[in-house]
């Protein structure tokens, strides 16, 4: 029987071990530095409202679908935006992580029929968060989502002639620039 550690046991890190620990007491180490990161940050707001669990999958769904640091803050601040008014948060990555079960990358472009691929992480398809995370999250994203960045944002979409992320305030605005993207993508 193969044991692993779940992506949500452990925060994505360096760890240095002795080699004569058993996976056991590796995994037990890995809790432990989990429980000890987010005992810093009871008293955090967000940690509040949400819960370890949820900001564990905020901060996976950041950390698959952000380019740099201050992509994950805007990007939180979205993702935030549309939970709070209840909108579907329709993000590739979970729709990546969906179709390829974080067992081998994908290696095309996402089409509108996998954007409607019916499974329990795409965001295009669920409503809210989906039940677990979609990946491993390193403790710099899981301090970006915790503080709690704000913007009126509630849409992007990824421009790869600028490698950068591009954000809109309402669909309107999203679908002009988008339109205007794709015509130069053509």
């Amino acid at each position: 029987d193969f044991e692993r550690i779940n992506y949500n046991e452990l925060i994505a890190d360096t760890y240095f071990i002795n080699s004569s620990n058993s996976f056991y007491e590796l995994k037990k180490f890995m809790h432990k530095n989990m429980n000890n990161f987010f005992n810093k940050y009871k008293s955090n707001e967000l940690l509040k409202k949400f819960g370890i669990e949820k900001i564990l999958i905020i901060s996976s769904l950041v950390e698959k679908e952000a380019k740099g640091n201050e992509d994950k803050l805007l990007i939180t601040s979205v993702i935030l935006n549309r939970l709070n008014k209840k909108m579907k948060l329709q993000i590739d990555a979970s729709v990546i992580a969906a179709i390829t079960q974080g067992e081998y990358r994908l290696n095309r472009k996402l089409t509108y029929k996998d954007l409607k691929f019916q499974h329990y992480l795409n965001t295009y398809v669920i409503k809210g968060l989906p039940n677990e995370m979609i990946s491993y999250v390193g403790k710099d994203t899981i301090e970006i989502v915790l503080k709690n960045p704000k913007s009126d944002f509630l849409f992007y979409f990824y421009n790869i002639l600028e490698s950068k992320h591009v954000y809109s305030i309402n669909f309107n605005e999203h679908k002009k620039k988008l339109n205007e993207y794709r015509k130069k993508i053509k």
